[in-house]
Parts: C-alpha cells; sequence; structure tokens
C-alpha cells in the first residue's frame, strides 16, 4: 500500500529514530512503524497531517494548503501536542504509553509505545466462533479501569471501536488512537467533516453534533457497549441518527451468538440507549451490572421444596373456604394452665372475644374444653337468650363479630412480629431513613439517631499534592505512612504529624499499599512491586513478574513472604531472598485479581477477582481452602479484622460482606455505599468497622449491631482511603484534597458498641 503523504522508509526524525514503515493513515495523519536506534526498540510514531488542509513539499515539511487553512493548522497542531502532553501522564498498563512528543518538518510527532499483538477487530475474525463469556470478561475488566482512568483525568477517548482495542500476544487488552483532539480540530475547522467527528454505529448522537457540550463520560460508554454488541452479535449496531429517526435495533439478547449472562447482556444493551440519561453516567456505575455473576439457579431439592409449598398453601386455602364456621368456640386457658402449644395467641384472642358469663347451674350443661356445644343445648343462662323467668338479657355478640375481632387481633400480633423482624434485617438502612444527612454533609457519611453524636476531626495535615490513595499504620504505632496520586510514599511521625521522608515511587501511583511492622509494600499499574524500610526512608527491593498491571501486594505474615496479584488473574507469592521469580503461583480466578489480604497471624491468604469471587489460602501449604460466592460485583478490596475469625469484602457496587474466615458462613451484608468499596479498616478490637468508596463517601459502623453510629463532618470532598489508630481510639482519612484528616473516636460513641 502506498501513501503519497507519508514519509518514506529510512526518514530519521530528531537523531533518534529512523522510520520502518507506514502502519496506518487517517483524515489527520499517519502512524509509522519506527525504530528508536538509542535504545534499539521498535515504537510507534502518530504524525500530526490534516490531509484536508495541509500538503508536503519536497523535502518533507507540512505546510498549509493554502493561506486560508492556516489558522485550522496551526490550531490543531497545537490541540495535537497538548494531547500527547496528557496521554504521556496516564501510567496505566491498559492505556498506550506515550514516550515523549517533539516537533519537526513544520508539524509534531507523538512516540507510543508500539504494541505487539492483534485489534480486536481480527481478534474476534480469527476466533471463527462467537467469543466466550470468560474471553470476554477478561478484557472487559481491565478496559473498565482504564476508561475510568481517563474519565478521572476530565479527558475521554471518543473514539472506541473494534480496530481501536489491541489485544497484546499475552491477551491483555490496550486502548489506543484516541480521538479527542480529532474531534477538536475537526468541529473548530472550516473544513470539517461529519466523518472526522464520529464512527458509524459505535459513536452516540451526541457526538454527531458540532459542538462537544453534551460528551462526557456516557459518551465512550456508548462507544464500548457498541464494541461489546459487535463482538457477541457479530456485526455493529445500526448507526445512532438513523436509530433516532426509528430504532429497528435488533437487541443484544436476541442478537447474541452465544450464551452470555443476562446481566451482561442487559448492561450492553443499558448502555447502547439513544438518551444520555437512560445510559450510565459513569464507569463505576456501569462495571457491577457488565462484571457481575449470574444468578445461581435452585437445585432440584429447592424447586421441589418451593412446588410443595405452594401447593400446601393452594390447599389450606381451599379447605379455608368450605370449613364450616365454629360457634361459640370455648374460652382457652390461660397461659399458666397446661394446654397445647400457642396457648398464649390463643388466650390473648380470647380475652379479645366477649366474655360469656356461666352460672354454676348452666356451668353442669357446658360441654368440656375443645368440644363446641349445639345450639339446642346452649344454657339458659348465657346472655343472647331468653331465661324461664322470662328476663331479657343483653344481646350475644355475633359470631361473625366475634371472629373479625378475633382475627383483628391476630393481624395485629403478626404485623408486629412482621415490624420487628424488618427493623432486625434493615437495621442498617433505618438510621439513613429516618435521620436524613445534615445539611453540612454531601459525602454519602450518614447519622444514626439524634441519640449519637457526629465525630468532629481534631486535626489534619496536608500530605500529597493530589489525592491519598492509601494510608496505614507501622506496627509501632509511630508513623503514618500514605501514597499519593503525586507518586511519592511519604512517612508521618504519628504524634506531631511531622514529614520524616518521602520516597518516590518509581512505579508511577501505586494501586495498593500495605505495611507491616517497620516495612511497607507498593503495587503499580506497570507491573512492578516495590518494598520500603519505613526507619531509613529507603527502597529495599523492586521485583516484576510481567507488564501486566499489578493491583494489589500484601505481606504474607511475614516481611519476607510477599504475596502480588493482578490483570493475570494469578497471585504470585515471592521470598525476598529470591525476587528474580515468583516462589509460586496461586491460581484459580477467572479475572484479574484486583484485591488481596492477609490475617495478621499469617494463616490465611485472601484474593477478590473481578470474576465477583473470593478465595482463601492457606499460606503455609500454598492450597486453597475455599471459594466465597455471593457477591454482585467485582471484587475491590478486602481487610481480615485483627484476631483472623472475619474476612471483610468491598465489591463494585458499593456493597461489604462479612464471612467467618473459618467456615466460609457468610455472616452479614452492609450496604450504604454507591460506588465502588475502596478500603475498608477494622478497629483494633474488630467490633467497628470504617470503609470508604469512589465517590468519596466514609461509613463507619458498630459490627455487633451494624449500625452507623457517627457522621465525619467536614470531610471535605470526600476521602479514598481510612485506617485506625493502634489503639482504635483514632480513624484517619485519606481525603481526595490530599489532606489526612484524624478522627477520635468519642467515648460516648465507643460505649455504644453493643
Amino acid at each position: 500500500m502506498t501513501h503519497l503523504i507519508a514519509l518514506p522508509g529510512g526518514t530519521e526524525l530528531a537523531g533518534d529514530y529512523r522510520i520502518n514503515r507506514v502502519l496506518g493513515a487517517g483524515g489527520f495523519g499517519v502512524t509509522y512503524l519506527a525504530d528508536e536506534m538509542a535504545l534499539s526498540r521498535k515504537v510507534s510514531i502518530k504524525e500530526y497531517f490534516p490531509a484536508d488542509f495541509a500538503a508536503r513539499d519536497p523535502n518533507g515539511s507540512a505546510t498549509p494548503k493554502s493561506e486560508n487553512c492556516s489558522g485550522d493548522y496551526t490550531w490543531g497542531l497545537e490541540r495535537f501536542i497538548e494531547e500527547a502532553q496528557t496521554l504521556a501522564k496516564f501510567n496505566h498498563s491498559n492505556i498506550v504509553r506515550v514516550y515523549r512528543t517533539f516537533r519537526a518538518n513544520n508539524t509534531a510527532y507523538m512516540v507510543l509505545h508500539f504494541e505487539e499483538g492483534k485489534s480486536l477487530k481480527s481478534w474476534l475474525k480469527g476466533l471463527n466462533r462467537a467469543p466466550r463469556q470468560k474471553e470476554l470478561d477478561a478484557i472487559i475488566a481491565p478496559l473498565l479501569d482504564a476508561l475510568q482512568t481517563i474519565h478521572k483525568a476530565d479527558f475521554l477517548h471518543r473514539d472506541i471501536a473494534p480496530d481501536n482495542i489491541i489485544i497484546r500476544d499475552a491477551g491483555d487488552p490496550v486502548l489506543i488512537d484516541f480521538g479527542a483532539a480529532r474531534s477538536d480540530i475537526a468541529a473548530h475547522s472550516k473544513t470539517k467533516t461529519v466523518s472526522a467527528l464520529v464512527k458509524p454505529g459505535y459513536s452516540p448522537y451526541e457526538q454527531y453534533a458540532e459542538t462537544s457540550k453534551q460528551q462526557g463520560p456516557w459518551t465512550d460508554i456508548y462507544a464500548l457497549a457498541a464494541t461489546l454488541y459487535h463482538a457477541v452479535t457479530g456485526k455493529r449496531p445500526p448507526d445512532s441518527p438513523s436509530r433516532m429517526l426509528k430504532d429497528e435495533m435488533i437487541t443484544a439478547h436476541d442478537a447474541a451468538l452465544s450464551s452470555y449472562r443476562t446481566t451482561f447482556l442487559d448492561a450492553i444493551q443499558k448502555g447502547l440507549s439513544l438518551k444520555i440519561g437512560d445510559r450510565p453516567q459513569s464507569v463505576a456505575q456501569w462495571r457491577g451490572a457488565l462484571l457481575a455473576p449470574a444468578p445461581e439457579k435452585p437445585g432440584v431439592i429447592a424447586r421441589l421444596r418451593e412446588r410443595t409449598e405452594v401447593k400446601k398453601s393452594a390447599e389450606t386455602k381451599r379447605k379455608a373456604a368450605v370449613a364450616p364456621a365454629a360457634v361459640n368456640a370455648p374460652v382457652p386457658p390461660p397461659p399458666d394452665a397446661p394446654g397445647p402449644k400457642g396457648g398464649l395467641l390463643d388466650f390473648v384472642d380470647g380475652l379479645k372475644s366477649p366474655a360469656v358469663a356461666v352460672t354454676p347451674k348452666a356451668a353442669a350443661k357446658v360441654p368440656p374444653a375443645g368440644v363446641a356445644a349445639p345450639i339446642a343445648q346452649l344454657p339458659a343462662a348465657l346472655p343472647g337468650r331468653v331465661s324461664s323467668s322470662k328476663k331479657r338479657a343483653r344481646p350475644a355478640p355475633s359470631v361473625s363479630r366475634t371472629r373479625s375481632l378475633s382475627r383483628e387481633l391476630k393481624t395485629k400480633v403478626i404485623l408486629a412480629i412482621t415490624i420487628a423482624s424488618a427493623a432486625f434485617i434493615f437495621q442498617d438502612q433505618i438510621p439513613r431513613l429516618v435521620h436524613p444527612l445534615p445539611s453540612g454533609i454531601t459525602t454519602g457519611a450518614i447519622t444514626a439517631g439524634p441519640a449519637e453524636r457526629s465525630i468532629a476531626q481534631n486535626s489534619e495535615f496536608r500530605a500529597h499534592d493530589g489525592a491519598v490513595d492509601a494510608l496505614a499504620f507501622s506496627g509501632d504505632g509511630r508513623l503514618i505512612v500514605t501514597a499519593g496520586s503525586d507518586r511519592a510514599l511519604k512517612i508521618w511521625n504519628a504524634g506531631t504529624r511531622t514529614l520524616q521522608g518521602s520516597i518516590p515511587l518509581e512505579g508511577g501511583t501505586a494501586t495498593s499499599l500495605n505495611v507491616r511492622n517497620n516495612r511497607a509494600v507498593t503495587a503499580h499499574a506497570d507491573g512492578s512491586i516495590a518494598v520500603y524500610d519505613l526507619d531509613s526512608r529507603s527502597r529495599l527491593y523492586a521485583f516484576k513478574r510481567s507488564d501486566a498491571s499489578a493491583w494489589a501486594a500484601v505481606f504474607a505474615g511475614s516481611e519476607d513472604l510477599i504475596a502480588s496479584s493482578g490483570q493475570d488473574a494469578t497471585v504470585a507469592m515471592w521470598e525476598t531472598g529470591t525476587l528474580t521469580a515468583p516462589d509460586s503461583l496461586l491460581q484459580g480466578h477467572a479475572s484479574a485479581v484486583q484485591a488481596l489480604a492477609s490475617d495478621p497471624a499469617g494463616r490465611w491468604l485472601a484474593s477478590g477477582s473481578a470474576d465477583s469471587t473470593v478465595k482463601l489460602w492457606t499460606i503455609s501449604t500454598r492450597g486453597m481452602r475455599r471459594t466465597l460466592r455471593g457477591h454482585h460485583g467485582a471484587i475491590s478490596t478486602l481487610g481480615f479484622a485483627p484476631d483472623g475469625t472475619t474476612l471483610a469484602a468491598g465489591s463494585s457496587d458499593g456493597a461489604i460482606k462479612l464471612w467467618s474466615a473459618s467456615t466460609g458462613r457468610a455472616l452479614r451484608t452492609l450496604n450504604g455505599h454507591n460506588a465502588r468499596v475502596t478500603s475498608i479498616a477494622f478497629s483494633a478490637n474488630g467490633d467497628v468497622i470504617a470503609s470508604a468508596a469512589e465517590d468519596g463517601s466514609v461509613r463507619v459502623r458498630g459490627l455487633k449491631r451494624a449500625r452507623v453510629f457517627g457522621a465525619l463532618k467536614d470531610l471535605g470532598p470526600g476521602a479514598k482511603t481510612v485506617a485506625f489508630s493502634n489503639d482504635g481510639q483514632s480513624l484517619l482519612t485519606g481525603g481526595l484534597d490530599g489532606i489526612v484528616r484524624l478522627w477520635p473516636m468519642p467515648e460516648p460513641l465507643l460505649a455504644r458498641r453493643d
């Protein structure tokens, strides 16, 4: 294929790169495969060259086609460079890496990592069959993480499609060829064309507008949903403008070529909604539905039991409809007298019914308890009948009236029991319903009742220029360790809040932080793991298994044994004496392992995955103990109680499940967050749990009754991470604004832990 506008092979750029061949060309540029001579590696180079208003002179330089195009050319050149500078800030294994940008030949160039692999479009075609659910899940989870990172930086991709996703040889995906600058240039240009703004079938309707005012994360969500629709149906959706006129798109359910989770297909359909408001507004809102496991179908025994109960209920109703009305049933014995089970309710019913006076003479004619007397044999002295002396007594209550009162009382008793049961089951939600948020709190922290006080912070200090991503106390409680989005690990004196030292994170922003005694370990999106000594404030070890993102790293019961996990769905065990390769690999998850936790005694390791399961492993034998199922979203964070008996697992749908580590039994579900749970912390004695979520909300709960017992006042824009002091008397929150805040737990609230 010949490109007349492209630079010829062998052309050198900036003295560092030699062009090999053309990889592709579009309306706004040319992409080359090149050799970076100094490092002997292949790179991709994207050249700014808008074909509509640019030409190339004999020397290879780009020039505007005419004087009228000069302004558009220069404006677009600046947007191209700005996009390169923005993309260079992303350090995510599933976002194409930008190494540098430079000007030459009167234009600009962007140097990118060369990705070995196939486009998603080619990958799907090469399968020669419909992709399986597990194969798609393994691709979707990292793509969602990448997209969420992009959106957090207030940036949009704007060109997601099967040919702009590369499936690496290792199987993980990477987003390439951003269209943000291209869309801006096309919208600004006097010669703009709709084809430069959109990709038919994959672009939502708002992207066809000349301005980007209505575009947001939901725009990329539509494009990714259209890409997944292509994957499961074999063809792209109809263009959004034609759908606006008459929507004839076959639903993903009806068009799917294989068997997929119903919730997965529903999520695709939701993402393809034409109206912006009907789509998920963020990746966090969409992730749970896409990756949630299918609900388990009831087994044979459960189905038989259900049928039996239905039959019994129908038979009971039939008998009740034809049963003869009981007349003047005897008054039951008082509750302290011998009687059948349920006598107390019968006794109350009897008291509710009008009293029946029985004279000594008439008592002889009253039949034994449990035998109804015929109407003809009722004693003459009973109310409602005329005695032989012709004296008129009060009218007897009718049978229907008696039965009505009895039913009324029973209904009230049943209603009371129902309300009490509901109060027990939903006790975690009642405070939020009864006591709304105070006017000054907008972060999702919730009060628990008028008798319980809000928690006011004791002190605060600025820790990072940007969000505090993670924090922890040292083993002796002397130090506070924080990791921030400014790519720094900082060590603070816990008493004075003064900075003791700062260590640059060479692997980029930490995806996790774990501290044991005087050591800290961090994981990074570039796949690296690093171990630090807190006293000397230096890095001790750095190791890496692959380029796949490392999402978690923890000390597995010892400072010299480390567990790490990431995008490749495995858990690697490392011994600090031999870090050239993992000591062992723990396999079993079907998707990325995003969370790890080790119990303080070093007996068990827990791993949480995007496949919505938690697995428990025995550290000494590296064997799997059990799999914990029941979550409806990807597992995002884990935490053991100090005694190791309880495991808390937070997920992308905002729920936290508590599990018994010894039996694997689900103990309780804590709701309240509306976004992915990012951090969980137990107090020193394990009776209080704090959690933070992606929306900045913080929840503090007593576990014995699972009640929120305090609201954090003045939390600012919210927090991403929480940690209790070693004595459990104080809570630390790491703010989205870079501020660490300390919240003493008031004594009256501590006393209410019952």
